[in-house]
């Protein structure tokens, strides 16, 4: 009984000797004392962008100079481009093999973010990576959360206009090479469409022959002037069978006859026709393109000619 208080007062005498100290402070500390001076979180934690958005209170302010010295600028210079932000630090949990899991919010008058950092049993700083940041998007709720696995989960919530509600939620781990690592994402978002860049479409028109051909926005030529006379610029994207065969191609035609082209190049085994009548184009593949197209489809097609909108002229200014 007797070495069993002795005991506990030798570990009574330890832990007084590790008090916390204070991170708003311009005396020098160790990597380690750094980290252990942040206060103890229970898990899971999690942290709101309405939260975030929130002044902690001065007691957790972490000192500029504390902060260059123990945290890295490239964790935040991407949120915080301008301007130097002010940290605070929320909580510390410490996982099985001793690496310390620190929360720190950072923050300006115009934005704010919070961050996970870990530090290794020795105060090293092994990785950060945004936990949550400010948001002013109507409708969308943001949530970041380390749980009691020491996963981070960040959460995106969108009730519609409908009263639909829409998430995505990314899980990360830590691993002991020093990053995070994406583990499982879910989402019920309905993808957006994104439009198919065309990269002749600002080129000169000025042939007869030019223009768009358009079935629709993901199925069309463009033609343009080429460099030379007789030669012209296409580009060709189609996308069949509900957009399980993809095809695109671009190139350079030889006006072969007044409305009939042909596309071929050196080394490329591909060869197409295109013949313009009554306002449209008609492909036809003289030769394999499987290169640029599904092994189930064929740029053979046919595609109407886009009118060109007139011009409005300006109204003469009255007298």
């Amino acid at each position: 009984m007797f070495r069993l208080v002795i005991s506990c007062m030798l570990l009574l005498l330890v832990s007084c000797g590790r008090s916390k100290k204070s991170l708003n402070t311009e005396e020098s500390m160790s990597a380690l004392e750094f980290v252990e001076s942040f206060p103890e979180m229970t898990l899971p934690y999690t942290l709101a962008d309405s939260a975030v958005r929130k002044m902690p209170k001065d007691s957790l302010l972490i000192n500029s100079k504390l902060v260059r010295s123990f945290i890295p600028d490239s964790i935040y210079r991407k949120e915080f481009k301008s301007g130097t932000p002010r940290v605070h630090a929320l909580g510390r949990a410490v996982d099985k093999n001793g690496d310390n899991y620190l929360v720190v919010r950072a923050a300006t008058p115009a934005r704010q973010a919070g961050y996970i950092l870990v530090y290794d049993k020795d105060g090293g700083f092994r990785a950060g990576m945004p936990l949550v940041t400010s948001n002013t998007e109507r409708g969308v709720d943001l949530e970041g959360t380390l749980d009691r696995r020491y996963a981070i989960i960040r959460n995106r919530r969108r009730t519609s206009k409908d009263g639909q509600v829409y998430y995505t939620r990314n899980a990360y781990v830590y691993n002991n090479v020093g990053t995070f690592t994406l583990i499982l994402t879910e989402s019920n978002e309905v993808p957006e469409e994104e439009n198919v860049y065309n990269p002749i479409d600002t080129f000169p028109q000025t042939h007869k022959w030019t223009g768009n051909y358009v079935k629709d926005k993901k199925n069309f030529v463009t033609i343009r002037d080429g460099a030379k006379p007789g030669r012209l610029l296409f580009f060709v994207h189609f996308e069949k069978n509900d957009g399980e065969c993809i095809g695109e191609l671009k190139g350079e035609l030889d006006l072969v006859q007044p409305a009939l082209a042909h596309y071929s190049a050196p080394g490329d085994p591909c060869s197409l026709e295109f013949r313009f009548e009554n306002n449209r184009v008609t492909l036809a593949e003289l030769s394999g393109c499987g290169n640029y197209r599904g092994i189930r489809c064929f740029f053979n097609d046919s595609y109407p000619k886009r009118a060109v909108k007139p011009r409005k002229k300006p109204e003469a200014r009255k007298k």
